[in-house]
């Protein structure tokens, strides 16, 4: 399809009035007549089309989905309506056919040539001219057809977990299933969304290898494919599905897998509620681990301008497609390896908008966060700190009996507490003066008694660590002092904890005399009796050491010898002081910015988390200096306003370095850095404001200003912005469009420029990715505060269309756009033909309560649960019969459709499995031996249940009768009396016993 140069060769309206676009979606205005589901045809500046379809209408606005790559789609682009809906050809040389969402082929052959062409979107089959399905389907699995069989026409979904072998399955059934008798077509309609390459490639050769492909038509959305054709393929499936059942009257099964999140690579960094710092990989094994717990149930993620913490519904880990990544490196220093199409927050001409990462480019501006806003801060007690050494030989002194009292009030005795809570009982009677507990003891009473390790700090005389010398505390809890300390020892000093030969110490190392006798008296205060050495060494270097055990430990505990983590869950004015001492030490201030300098890129990277915990944005600068050509992080502040905030209420013990930045801060000139700058959309809906309300730029009292940024495109900065917003209320009122304006304005984040982008392949070691599925936002912060997304397609969607959501941020309509889909599934009256519907999808975390699983068993006539314990222990298909449910099972099978005795041993299998697993359960607690005779015999007939009757081989085709033939074999080790759920006719003539006696 095409246009002419005037755009009016073909019938329709067209349109270049596209107001707004937000992802996949265009805001058309000034529409007369648009239908839902219309097809329109849109074209690129550049001159390509693209096709969409109508979304939504309302007054004369049509929102517009598109189908293919969202690249330059803007206000400039042509829709054409076409005055008809979306339609596929359809004929029976479907068959054997391949094709991907869209519906172009992928097999090679040319586009199909139907005999008709149907919409996708047709309704739902009629209640009232339903036929009930009756008629049995054999899958060749043994607990599908055994216990949960499925009949023609019904919906069977499959719920599943990430990481089950849900696809083998899937490939399984479409390859084994058929039905009984003769005379009958059958076919399969297989419909796989979201997928990887990897699992392309598996689809393709198992149908082709196996002569499946003959008798199925294959529609597969890749992963990289367009989102919004994750919506459409399983309509396209159906489509084909009706036309082949109730035109043709062939029998169908059509087969729907789920959708697959995109990845990060493992060793990027996610960001906790609490301000924990966690590789993803060890997030997501972590949370996987642990049943959805971990390290948080919460993590940093971004929504409505603003910092939000999320809990994650689902953890993942999953093979990389192929080996290709992209890697991205910003202005401020984070870097990126994600897949090509991971999509993160881009700065877009009407607003942010989610960009696959193979789109973009250097000069393109990420969303990132400004301030790095935690639940709650952290500040340890001196006990805590001890105790987060891990070190057992500290022994604590108190001043008073305050524990000794709390133990008699609560124990009656010491002897009683000490037996009841495993304490040294001779060191909590020893004198008052060498009463003491050790560390580990301290934290049991803490927990015990509930008095807090902050409270016991307060009583604490000293802290001795065997043999050592006493070290007295002059604080019970980390102030100032302390981090201004940890600043300096962290920038020019050092820990040294060498157990083996007993030495501890911490250490400060400068040319300055005056920051000697500074620091001296700082740990004079902070640690009082404790002796400080300061000596001389080469070329001016003066050191100072401090040799304590205890002092060591504290300091190893703050991390300042380390990654600086615990730093940064600490608040605002503690992180203030450490980055003062830290500029003390390896600072330095010129030009209008002040420089941090490590050695270490994981350091530097800290350190630039620690300057967003004020609100200030920082760039990474690398360097290589010295003989060796060693490399060198400098994280460097850019103008006069944030320097003034870094050093806020905090005064320089380096003279020279406290004068140079009150000269900036005072004499420095207020030009706004890069980070200072505004979204492209705010110029855009600013210009569309003073149009649609006639305000002139004198009105605003910034002509200057605004004028060059209008005409040539200038981005305006945060301050200007809330100028102009405060203004404007004045004028035009508090409109919707001042309250976004406003949200920009005073939004958490700062735009931070690509300067890097390129392809490259995984490491040998990079055998998985992984990913988040966050609720609500559907957002990640990464790294250095990058905004990423991890939104599925109904979701996707959903949050471009800015629909309010509902559970677990799903749209409030996902029930009857899931009804759309299986409800097309079933057997009409009259018509020989059936749809039958087995849709497989993951349940988020295992829970069964997640919307898309929650709501399609509400619609479809029960489910297949896979069972992650039984995947465990190695059974194949891992399907757990007890939760399964096909409630249509009694009326496809027994005489004449399966066999008579079919209903009676399922019901019967089921009761044996069910005492299996109770026995099984009761054994864990008082063992196998506790086990009466009767239940020895259920958890030996479920063990050989699993490993017999559902267990099974990839490739092993089961006929009904085999599957019955198991079944009656594993009854009969049971007692006869046991089996109460079967007619005594159809023991005698199937039970073991007698089939050998009639022999």
């Amino acid at each position: 399809m095409s246009f002419d140069e005037k755009g009016l060769e073909k019938a329709g309206m067209v349109y270049r009035t596209v107001t707004e676009v937000r992802g996949p979606l265009l805001l058309v205005e000034g529409v007369r007549g648009a239908k839902y589901n219309e097809v329109v045809e849109v074209r690129l500046p550049d001159g390509s089309e693209i096709i969409g379809t109508v979304l939504d209408t309302y007054s004369d606005k049509a929102i517009i989905q598109v189908f293919g790559k969202t690249e330059g789609l803007g206000l400039g682009v042509t829709v054409r309506f076409t005055g008809d809906v979306m339609r596929i050809p359809l004929s029976d040389d479907l068959l054997g056919r391949v094709f991907n969402g869209s519906f172009k082929p992928l097999d090679g052959l040319p586009d199909p040539i139907g005999v008709e062409r149907r919409e996708i979107f047709f309704s739902v089959i009629n209640p009232a001219a339903r036929e009930p399905p009756s008629e049995f389907i054999q899958t060749g699995i043994s607990v599908i057809d055994g216990m949960n069989s499925l009949v023609r026409g019904q919906k069977l979904p499959i719920f599943s977990e990430s990481g089950l072998p849900h696809n083998l399955m899937a490939a399984q059934i479409a390859r084994q299933s058929t039905i009984l008798g003769e005379g009958e077509e059958f076919a399969v309609i297989f419909c796989a969304m979201g997928i990887r390459h990897e699992e392309y490639e598996f689809f393709r050769r198992e149908f082709e290898r196996t002569g499946a492909l003959d008798r199925s038509i294959m529609i597969l959305n890749l992963a990289d494919d367009p989102v919004i054709e994750r919506i459409i393929a399983p309509r396209i499936a159906l489509t084909i599905a009706e036309y082949l059942a109730f035109d043709l009257d062939m029998h169908i099964l059509t087969i729907l897998t789920n959708m697959t999140n995109y990845c990060f690579s493992g060793d990027t960094e996610i960001i906790t509620g609490d301000g924990d710092i966690v590789p993803i990989r060890s997030y997501v094994i972590s949370h996987m681990l642990n049943g959805g717990g971990g390290y948080t149930s919460r993590i940093l993620s971004w929504r409505n301008w603003k910092i939000s913490s999320s809990p994650v519904a689902l953890a993942e880990v999953i093979k990389p497609r192929d080996r290709r990544m992209i890697y991205i490196k910003t202005r401020s220093g984070a870097e990126l390896t994600i897949t090509p199409d991971h999509k993160l927050l881009v700065d877009g001409l009407r607003g942010p908008e989610m960009r696959e990462a193979r789109e973009l480019k250097p000069g393109d501006h990420l969303y990132s966060i400004k301030k790095l806003e935690l639940r709650g801060t952290w500040r340890p007690s001196l006990l805590e700190l001890l105790w987060m050494s891990g070190d057992e030989k500290i022994y604590v002194h108190f001043k008073d009996r305050l524990i000794e009292n709390a133990l008699k009030s609560s124990f009656k005795s010491l002897k009683r507490a000490a037996h009841v809570l495993k304490l040294n009982y001779a060191r909590m009677a020893n004198s008052a003066r060498n009463r003491c507990y050790t560390i580990e003891d301290v934290a049991r009473i803490s927990a015990r008694l509930g008095i807090s390790m902050q409270t016991l700090s307060k009583h604490v005389d000293r802290i001795t660590c065997g043999k050592k010398s006493s070290t007295r505390f002059s604080w019970s809890v980390v102030g100032r002092d302390l981090l201004r300390l940890a600043g300096m020892i962290a920038a020019d000093g050092t820990v040294g904890i060498y157990p083996k030969k007993h030495v501890y110490y911490a250490a400060i190392y400068s040319s300055r005399d005056d920051i000697i006798e500074s620091y001296k008296a700082l740990f004079h205060k902070l640690f009082p009796e404790t002796k400080i050495r300061i000596w001389s060494a080469p070329f001016g270097v003066k050191h100072l050491r401090v040799n304590s055990k205890p002092i060591a430990l504290i300091f190893k505990s703050l991390s300042v010898d380390s990654d600086l983590s615990r730093i940064i869950r600490m608040p605002e004015e503690l992180i203030r002081e450490f980055l003062a001492g830290y500029f003390d030490g390896d600072g330095h201030a010129r030009d209008n910015r002040v420089v941090f300098t490590t050695g270490s890129k994981l350091r530097a990277k800290r350190i630039q988390l620690l300057l967003k915990r004020l609100g200030i944005p920082s760039t990474i600068s690398e360097r290589r200096t010295g003989f060796k050509r060693s490399a060198i992080y400098d994280v460097i502040v850019w103008g006069r306003r944030y320097i003034k905030e870094l050093f806020k209420g905090v005064k320089l013990y380096d003279r020279h370095k406290d004068q140079r930045i009150k000269r900036i801060v005072s004499e420095g000139n207020g030009i706004a850095t890069e980070f200072d700058l505004m979204p492209r959309a705010f110029r855009t809906i600013l210009r569309d404001l003073r149009k649609r309300y006639s305000i002139k730029l004198s009105d605003l009292r910034c002509q200057s200003i605004i004028l060059p940024i209008e005409k040539h495109g200038r981005n305006i900065t945060r301050e200007t912005a809330v100028r102009i917003v405060k203004r404007l209320r004045e004028l035009v009122g508090n409109l919707p469009e001042i309250k976004k304006l406003e949200s920009m304005a005073c939004g958490n984040f700062i735009l931070d420029k690509v300067v890097e982008v390129k392809e490259l392949e995984c490491d040998d070691g990079d055998e998985y990715l992984y990913d988040l599925t966050i609720p609500l936002s559907h957002t990640i912060i990464v790294e250095n505060g990058i905004i990423s997304s991890n939104c599925e397609a109904l979701r996707s969607l959903s949050i471009a269309r800015e629909e309010v959501p509902s559970r677990k941020g799903y749209p409030s309509y996902m029930y009857s756009d899931l009804a759309t889909i299986y409800e097309r599934a079933g057997k009409i009256k009259g018509k020989k033909g059936s749809i039958t519907l087995m849709p497989i999808l993951t349940m988020p975390g295992g829970d069964i309560t997640h919307p898309i699983p929650d709501l399609t068993g509400y619609i479809t006539e029960g489910q297949l649960i896979v069972s992650r314990e039984l995947h465990l222990k190695g059974i194949y298909p891992p399907i757990n019969p007890l939760p399964s449910l096909s409630r249509l099972m009694k009326d496809g099978i027994g005489a004449g459709k399966t066999r008579e005795d079919h209903m009676d041993v399922s019901s019967q299998l089921y009761m044996a499995y069910a005492e299996g697993v109770k026995a099984r359960s009761l054994a864990r607690i008082i063992g196998e031996l506790g086990l009466s005779e009767r239940e020895r015999k259920y958890l030996r007939f479920a063990d050989e249940f699993e490993r017999k009757f559902i267990n099974q081989g990839i490739y092993e085709n089961r006929t009904i009768e085999r599957t019955l033939e198991i079944a009656w074999d594993l009854l009969s080790m049971l007692p006869e009396e046991e089996l109460i759920r079967i007619s005594e006719e159809h023991i005698r003539k199937y039970h073991r016993k007698y089939r050998l006696q009639a022999r």
